[in-house]
């Protein structure tokens, strides 16, 4: 219920302010408006205020505003021919088509600062050394030559000064050969290592993690690590005399697992899942506990649900709140927006050219997921969320494409240009096109949510 609530006021949110810029400049210009509708399709509530019907709509994946004499080839009275938009010089109706991104663009540019201003709670490690902590075997970084302690220097030539900035790099160049230099040991070399690119996001993953503490950070109660007595704060120094460094090798010490190449390893726990659910034998753990060092045996439990042994501990996960003034607050905002810019320019470029698949393009039922994990993450997450959708919608319906609001900018840019507008079946060819492009790539983002759904079912259920 959190992700349904959340997506419909966020998504709602978004449309509004973009459906109201158009609104308020058609106003401004003089052009009728009959309609404003949150969603599309059949009326669910509308109320009449004027000449300007106002309406909720059932299919919530959108809106519109219809105005007068906005349709090609469309019939107006003569009492209505001063509201029409077709009859109004080419600037004003640029002006209204152009509001609703700008509306989406300046909702961004205020949620940014506001955000800041708030405070942002982020990991403790972002702002530490970009020092790996941990290498997954056979993905890409196992394959480049990282490996656990080493310094990551520079990317490209960039000097890489935390853990922020290296996520940045990591995420912002999918699929793309990078060049790193590392330091291990006070030796510096030079790796070429290429971020796989998500199935989710379609942003670079790295393979590779921070340095993290195999401290407790929570317990379950009646599960086996709380009824041996371990506390929060008990950091595992081994299990069974195997020295445990990471979280991850903690994870992997209470499963019996070794580290292997990723494929391998899935198929022979999938393997062993289905043909049986041996007892898992009590393991000595080594527990350090303030400057006192002991050792307790902790017998793993199947967890049916996610198909692991389990001690029923869970990480500590160390962060900060980051509080700006207004002006810092400003500085940062707008930072942030001209990154998110470049970065999203930099995925369209990736995603026209071939570098990114466009598999890894998300739909609503992604954003609804989301969305219902940032609104459980607290108000400065749902902002977040909010600011960087309403920066991608804005800048999306600005791209040059019919039925969009920067193809009919195009339009009147080349009526400028030639004095004189489109005719009408050029217009209703391209729109129809244009129409069609759109649908088209709706059904493939909802198939690649459908399809990640599937996977993520799965890997809750594998606990990977």
């Amino acid at each position: 219920m959190t992700t349904l609530i959340s997506f419909l006021v966020v998504l709602g949110i978004l449309v509004f302010i973009h459906e109201l810029g158009h609104f308020i400049i058609a106003k401004l210009s003089g052009v009728g408006v009959l309609k404003f509708s949150l969603g599309f399709g059949p009326k669910i509530f509308g109320v009449k205020r004027g000449e300007t019907e106002y309406l909720i709509s059932a299919l919530p994946l959108g809106g519109y505003v219809k105005m007068v004499g906005e349709a090609t080839g469309e019939d107006v009275s003569p009492t209505d021919n001063e509201k029409s938009f077709a009859k109004k010089p080419l600037s004003k109706k640029a002006a209204i088509v152009a509001a609703g991104p700008f509306m989406n663009l300046a909702l961004a540019f205020a949620l940014l600062p506001l955000i800041y201003l708030i405070g942002i709670q982020v990991p403790a490690y972002l702002d530490k050394e970009p020092i790996v902590g941990y290498v997954v075997i056979g993905e890409n970084a196992d394959k480049a030559g990282l490996k656990k302690g080493d310094l990551i220097e520079s990317i490209d030539g960039a000097y890489i000064k935390n853990w922020e900035e290296l996520n940045t790099a990591i995420i912002s160049n999918p699929d793309k050969a990078l060049k790193l230099i590392v330091k291990n040991n006070g030796r510096s070399q030079n790796i070429t290592f290429t971020p796989e690119a998500s199935s989710q996001t379609g942003g670079g993953i790295s393979g590779f993690s921070p340095p993290m503490s195999p401290t407790v950070g929570g317990l379950i109660q009646g599960l086996p690590a709380e009824k041996a007595g371990l506390k929060i704060g008990d950091t595992i120094l081994s299990i069974d005399g195997v020295k445990i460094d990471h979280w991850i090798e903690l994870q992997q010490a209470i499963q019996g697992q070794k580290q292997e190449a990723g494929s391998q390893k899935q198929e022979e726990r999938d393997q062993k899942i289905e043909s049986e659910k041996r007892e898992a034998a009590a393991r000595l753990f080594q527990v350090k506990r303030g400057n006192e060092t002991f050792e307790v045996r902790i017998k793993p439990q199947w967890n049916e649900n996610i198909k692991v042994y389990a001690i029923g501990v869970s990480p500590l996960q160390e962060t900060v709140i980051r509080h700006y003034g207004p002006a810092g607050a400003v500085v940062e905002g707008v930072k942030k927006m001209g990154e998110l810019t470049i970065m999203t320019f930099v995925i369209i470029k990736k995603l026209f050219v071939g570098e990114i698949s466009i598999k890894t393009l998300g739909g609503p039922l992604m954003i609804a997921q989301v969305a219902g994990q940032a609104a459980e993450s607290g108000l400065t997450a749902l902002l977040s969320l909010m600011a960087f959708l309403s920066l991608q919608l804005g800048i999306l319906n600005l791209l040059p494409i019919p039925v969009l609001d920067g193809g009919f900018l195009i339009f009147f840019g080349i009526e400028a240009l030639r004095g004189k507008p489109l005719s009408d079946k050029v217009m209703t060819i391209a729109q129809n096109v244009g129409m069609g492009l759109l649908v088209l790539l709706m059904v493939f983002v909802t198939y690649n949510d459908v399809m990640r759904l599937d996977i993520d079912a799965i890997r809750r259920v594998l606990h990977l």
